[in-house]
């Protein structure tokens, strides 16, 4: 090979790679060689070469642009739908605070919200960037959820289905339902995995099952009752239930579901079971603050129950035991039963 030819070679070799970046990442185009005053068959091949190498780069960076289909993370949420990401989520905005309670697991902070329990500073504080989702519980406001520009929406199972047509039209809606408390951890496992946070996810939920099974140890034979609402509405914390199963977990907890997990109760069937523990949840509207063991008072069942008589009706909060679900909600749940318990 003369050296003439040689040289040419070289610059060829350099053109590839200059197309590539031209075609792939934006480069400014380069002076070339110029081919006059060499062989006419040099100049062909020189050519020739040239169109291959833009074709070549044209393929390679089609290739990382595209994400590959071995790159996309595939779940199947609790409603049985499939949802694929091209890449780990970054924008989340949670429909739940089970949602909130996760991201805080994994360190990423959520886009939107909707439940204020996001702002406390167990959470992510008050001082936290993040768009407030407007609406009622079912019936969020779609448009907050577009503009906090989410790559992923993640809502209640069997609350929030009815979005999912007017959501996806900005990202996809992932709807988690859980019925122990064993969910609450797989769920966190699962944002993991959304969110290309394995690790961190991991790490937290066996923390969080670890607590379960050192509390175990200390199992009480006390009778609990995790019960919610107000008077004429009372709703009890089943075994199906995050709140319920891991009270199970921990003391004698005999409240079993029927078709509804989260069905309504009277004061003579908590009278019929008598627990000796009960943590109550007030759902309280305005100004209204009354402890439900005050609002119950009056009623001339409710002082016969032992927790009543013994003074063992424990007020919660209901942001944290009603609407939390995740594991950070459900230690604080944990420490205030095991508290109470180690009273006994």
């Amino acid at each position: 090979m003369s050296r003439r030819s040689g040289g040419l070679l070289r610059k060829l070799v350099a053109m590839v790679i200059i197309s590539h970046n031209i075609i792939c990442k934006g480069d400014r185009m380069r002076k070339f060689t110029r081919l006059s005053g060499l062989p006419t068959r040099t100049r062909r091949l020189a050519v020739t070469a040239s169109a291959l190498a833009l074709l070549a780069s044209a393929v390679a960076c089609s290739g990382e642009d595209e994400a590959s289909p071995a790159d996309a993370i595939t779940v199947t949420d609790s409603t049985g739908t499939t949802v694929t990401l091209d890449a780990p989520a970054e924008r989340i905005a949670c429909l739940t605070m089970m949602c909130v309670d996760a991201l805080k697991e994994v360190g990423i902070v959520p886009v939107a919200y909707r439940e204020d329990l996001a702002v406390d500073d167990r959470f992510f504080g008050p001082d936290t960037q993040m768009r407030q989702i407007t609406g009622g519980f079912g019936e969020e406001n779609v448009e907050d959820i577009a503009l906090a520009q989410p790559d992923l929406v993640i809502g209640l199972g069997g609350v929030q289905d009815g979005l999912r047509g007017a959501v996806t039209e900005s990202a996809p809606l992932y709807l988690v339902n859980p019925t122990s408390w064993r969910d609450s951890v797989e769920f966190l496992r699962t944002v993991g995995q959304l969110t290309g946070r394995q690790a961190q996810a991991d790490v937290a939920a066996q923390r969080f099952i670890d607590r379960v099974e050192n509390a175990q140890q200390n199992r009480s034979d006390v009778t609990t009752l995790s019960m919610y609402g107000e008077p004429g509405s009372l709703g009890v914390d089943s075994v199906q239930t995050p709140v319920g199963s891991l009270l199970a977990e921990v003391s004698n907890y005999p409240w079993q579901a029927g078709t509804d997990a989260f069905a309504t109760v009277s004061v003579e069937q908590i009278a019929a079971v008598n627990p000796d523990v009960i943590f109550a949840q007030a759902f309280s509207s305005g100004e209204d603050t009354e402890p439900l063991s005050a609002r119950l008072a009056a009623n001339p069942v409710w002082p016969s129950i032992s927790a009543a008589q013994n003074d063992r009706v424990v007020e919660v909060e209901a942001s944290v035991w009603a609407t939390g679900r995740g594991t950070i909600s459900l230690g604080i749940v944990l420490d205030a039963v095991t508290a109470e318990l180690n009273t006994a």
